[in-house]
């Protein structure tokens, strides 16, 4: 099963991290990243820079961009749920080896996990469960060390709070939802992310613009108008 990435749903901030690790190598690098306790996981809500083994669920022929992500990581056997025709159904999953171990490793550092005052940045190696087969929880311990590497760093403001899914919800499973931000807190988050977009060396002068718009307005749909009217303007100033 593939590890895929889901664009924000409806009125949440952070896309999402969904699938079964125990059979897939993947990685998740992140400049800044705050990790919230939740009531069968840790969701590490970050501001991913590059993806590895990890493709788009909607249109995964599109390269993964920076970008807002949530990343669960569980301890035990988890539900995830799906559309099956006209109904919900749930999918029960179990956490690979690697991602067992990595929830012990949180739940026995959370000050370093989850400093307080600050944010953390640094990268983490899902390894599948075949290259852990063979090995003792002393030495997946260790792999979850070399491949979970992380430093504390002062937070920026680009992160907006992440607050998780009710239990039973339809996203449940998906990585969380987030809430609280007023239409103005919206607004100063996607013109900072503008503004670092615009800065990204994977834009040209031909397709900056129209691609940007493309690109925040699938990620934040609920501020399709408000984005169009920001460009407008920019566009204005620019001509």
């Amino acid at each position: 099963m593939v590890v895929k990435y889901l664009d924000p749903y409806k009125d949440d901030l952070y896309g999402k991290l969904r699938g079964d690790k125990s059979d897939t190598y993947c990685k998740a690098t992140f400049d800044e990243a705050n990790v919230y306790k939740t009531e069968d996981s840790y969701v590490i809500a970050a501001y991913v820079i590059a993806y590895e083994g990890i493709t788009r669920n909607y249109k995964p022929e599109n390269p993964l961009t920076p970008g807002l992500c949530a990343i669960p990581v569980y301890g035990k056997e988890y539900e995830i749920r799906r559309k099956d025709g006209e109904n919900w159904v749930s999918d029960k999953v179990q956490p690979s080896k690697f991602e067992q171990a990595l929830y012990k490793n949180i739940e026995a550092h959370e000050s370093i996990w989850m400093p307080s005052n600050a944010a953390i940045s640094g990268s983490i190696t899902f390894l599948p469960d075949g290259m852990l087969a063979s090995m003792d929880d002393a030495t997946i311990a260790g792999m979850v060390a070399a491949n979970s590497q992380t430093n504390p760093t002062s937070p920026t403001g680009k992160l907006p709070v992440y607050t998780p899914p009710a239990a039973g919800g339809q996203r449940k499973g998906y990585g969380g939802k987030s809430y609280g931000l007023s239409p103005g807190e919206k607004i100063l988050f996607l013109k900072k992310q503008i503004c670092s977009d615009i800065a990204a060396s994977g834009f040209t002068v031909e397709n900056s613009l129209p691609l940007l718009i493309s690109q925040v307005n699938v990620e934040h749909p609920m501020d399709a108008e408000q984005v169009q009217t920001y460009f407008d303007l920019l566009t204005a100033c620019i001509k």
